[in-house]
């Protein structure tokens, strides 16, 4: 499978994500991938200076792993640095490697999201919107932000805070699940079981459908129910 698209940021990291998701080996390409997304660092567009998608990638339906869409242009911003930052953390981790572009984006955002200890942030795990703060905890989980890797625990105390037997709120359900399942910690376990019906329920629509991200939100919920079906 090609991962990187030169003419889109969006298509780079939902490749990348889709290899790491089911296995595959993205590691053949993680040098011009690396390279790739670090010369978007700073570029029109990019949250505090993060990195920011290509001229085309505006034009683009912008949607999560799960399928989800974001229409704010703040909301696409954030997430999509969020995302960048996630994936140069999973290859700096693989390889052992320290990759510059990654720290100088970690330094940017940082300034905004921790810069005050009476905000939000700090004090609870969430910022700015439902979708950005798990967008934030997806790169936390894998340890970016690693000073503050205790609101990972706040966002999920958050969770249990608004969870329902139908999912979280605010919080998309199915990107919501995926950080979860991501975070391999026994309090994110605990609030995964609390969606378990509501997860079966929505297994047998998504059998139905034949779209990626149907298959996508399918293998995720076989992955965490697989023993109940």
């Amino acid at each position: 499978m090609k991962i990187l698209n030169s003419k889109s940021l969006l298509a780079t990291i939902d490749n990348f994500n889709e290899a790491h998701f089911n296995g595959d080996d993205w590691r053949p390409d993680q040098d011009n991938i690396v390279e790739w997304i670090s010369g978007r660092l700073g570029k029109q567009g990019g949250y505090r200076g993060s990195f920011g998608m290509t001229p085309s990638d505006w034009n683009r339906d912008f949607r999560l792993f799960t399928g989800e869409r974001i229409t704010t242009r703040a909301g696409r911003s954030h997430i999509i640095a969020e995302e960048a930052n996630r994936v140069l953390k999973v290859i700096e981790s693989d390889t052992g490697s320290e990759i510059s572009a990654l720290k100088e984006s970690e330094s940017r955002l940082g300034e905004l999201i921790f810069h005050d200890p009476r905000i939000n942030a700090v004090k609870t795990g969430h910022f700015c919107c439902a979708t950005c703060s798990v967008a934030m905890w997806r790169f936390m989980s894998k340890g970016g932000f690693g000073k503050h890797a205790s609101l990972v625990r706040k966002g999920i105390d958050r969770l249990k805070e608004v969870s329902t037997p139908g999912g979280w709120g605010r919080y998309p359900f199915y990107y919501t699940l995926l950080a979860l399942h991501e975070m391999e910690v026994p309090a994110a376990r605990a609030e995964i079981s609390k969606q378990e019906e509501s997860c079966l329920r929505r297994l047998k629509i998504l059998e139905k459908k034949r779209d990626k991200y149907s298959r996508r939100k399918r293998d995720l919920i076989l992955r965490i129910v697989g023993d109940s079906v």
